[in-house]
């Protein structure tokens, strides 16, 4: 069994795939496997895994996916390989500091950690960041779940204890163009039971202006909503630990609900203006697949959210009453 088994995803990543390698093959932790899994690249991006295959035998494991998963499938073949008793991912885009498997690694084997987290740099914004606040850290109970839920995060900046994935065994979702680690990261902060932190800079997230995230129609965009809000409750709700952060884990879902409704209708928004009195030309003459995704989208809010918009305190401080009247509004048309 290796100490840490880093896994990585590539899809036509020819600019940056061998920079990223690069960085993790030369990672201080000794006994590491990197797990790369070609995702039906289009480009050579199979020929450079080869390559870092032939110079780092002993290191590298190679997978050439013929279908292409997205990140979370292509996260499950690699989940499939590893044998590390921890488990890192770093995207191809993306590259970290040399020592960051190290300090992570070591932080884990001293508290015995189940999560360990780390500072990033992303980029696009030109500023450092961690998604575990102080008071978040250790042994995790109900106020430290809810922190941790609300700050969000992402799978590259962390290291996870195997049995997280493996008991019970869980599985990505394939075919995701966003939010694709979301449900996943709600899960492993209800189902741990500590996180620690290493408070440094060891992870660069590019946040490329190509990326998946930037070129999405509404199709992709809606299935990644609906995607994560279905899955989010589907891995959480049935956990001892839920109950006491429903709020917060109802609150996020509410956010995604806004942003598929306000997605949906983008078009009237801009047509008619942001403002209360125009909420119900939002919902008229919509086109019939609209409606439909409207409808879905409706209907799981109402299957999988059981506290009202007033009686959840996070919504009311933190969304806008615009987008609170028109989620209602949409309640009302396709929700009964």
């Amino acid at each position: 069994m290796k100490k840490v088994s880093i896994i990585v995803g590539a899809y036509n990543a020819h600019d940056t795939v061998a920079r990223c390698l690069t960085n993790l093959v030369h990672q201080t932790l000794e006994d590491i496997e990197i797990i790369v899994v070609n995702d039906a690249s289009k480009d050579d991006t199979w020929e450079i895994m080869q390559r870092c295959k032939e110079q780092f035998p002993e290191k590298v494991i190679i997978i050439n996916n013929l279908e292409n998963l997205g990140s979370g499938g292509v996260r499950n073949l690699g989940l499939e390989a590893a044998t590390g008793m921890y488990i890192g991912f770093c995207d191809s885009d993306d590259y970290c500091a040399s020592n960051m498997f190290e300090l992570l690694y070591d932080k884990a084997i001293e508290k015995d950690a189940d999560i360990v987290d780390c500072g990033f740099f992303a980029e696009a914004a030109n500023k450092p960041s961690i998604s575990t606040p102080d008071v978040a850290e250790g042994i995790l109970d109900d106020e430290k779940r809810k922190l941790l839920i609300l700050n969000g995060g992402y799978l590259w900046s962390k290291l996870f204890k195997r049995e997280l994935f493996l008991d019970p065994p869980i599985k990505m979702r394939k075919h995701v163009r966003a939010l694709s680690d979301n449900d996943i990261l709600k899960y492993m902060y209800l189902h741990a039971k500590d996180i620690w932190t290493v408070k440094e800079v060891l992870y660069y997230y590019s946040d490329a202006p190509g990326s998946d995230t930037k070129v999405m129609d509404l199709d992709k965009y809606y299935e990644s909503i609906y995607g994560v809000m279905e899955a989010t409750y589907e891995l959480c709700h049935n956990l001892p630990t839920y109950a006491a952060a429903k709020e917060v884990i109802e609150y996020a879902q509410i956010v995604w609900y806004s942003y598929g409704i306000n997605r949906c209708i983008y078009d009237q928004i801009v047509k008619y203006g942001a403002n209360e009195q125009s909420i119900p030309k939002y919902f008229d003459n919509l086109s019939v697949e609209i409606e439909k995704k409207l409808m879905d989208l409706a209907q799981l809010k109402k299957r999988i959210i059981t506290i009202d918009y007033d009686d959840n305190s996070e919504i009311g401080n933190r969304i806008s009453d615009l987008d609170i009247k028109i989620m209602m509004e949409c309640d009302r048309r396709f929700g009964q």
